[in-house]
């Protein structure tokens, strides 16, 4: 299977459009720790079965805000490209996939960004909560970290 979205050019982040275009992935999609991330924001966005307005823009804060993501010139081309991937593997096949490629500091940073994202229509329901927990318990967050980014991810979208 050839890692793209079909149709579509995207370019992998630390690698060239034409390089990310030849590249064989042998059932392995997720080959950066960006794609990773991503991975994780996007289960989290789909984990309530809803995709509100507010979570789709969350995700490209995250494109724009954090440096993994550099290098992708086509951030919608990007995160459908690694949406698919995550719609064809399935959550826990994505999960193990990420836990191999993100070291123990980046498993902090893609925990906090689903604690974010889960958070953006400012309502946190039960598929959220359970999702969160699995996650969690995947990437050996420790619980008091996980106390604090829920402390903190609130204050990013107060409006008053």
């Amino acid at each position: 299977m050839v890692c793209e979205k079909k149709g579509a050019q995207f370019s992998r982040t630390g690698e060239t459009m034409q390089q990310s275009k030849k590249r064989v992935c042998q059932n392995e999609c997720l080959l950066t720790s960006a794609d990773a991330v991503m991975a994780v924001a996007i289960l989290a966005v789909s984990s309530d079965g809803k995709l509100a307005k507010r979570e789709m823009d969350g995700l490209k804060v995250i494109l724009a805000s954090n440096p993994l993501f550099g290098n992708v010139e086509d951030s919608m081309d990007y995160m459908g490209y690694i949406a698919s991937s995550v719609a064809e593997k399935g959550c826990d096949v994505i999960l193990d996939m990420v836990t191999d490629l993100l070291t123990p500091s980046l498993r902090e940073t893609a925990y906090a960004w689903a604690v974010y994202m889960v958070a953006a229509d400012r309502k946190l329901v039960s598929p959220e909560h359970k999702f969160l927990e699995k996650l969690r318990k995947k990437l050996g967050i420790h619980v008091a970290l996980v106390g604090k980014i829920k402390a903190v991810v609130p204050m990013l979208n107060r409006v008053k």
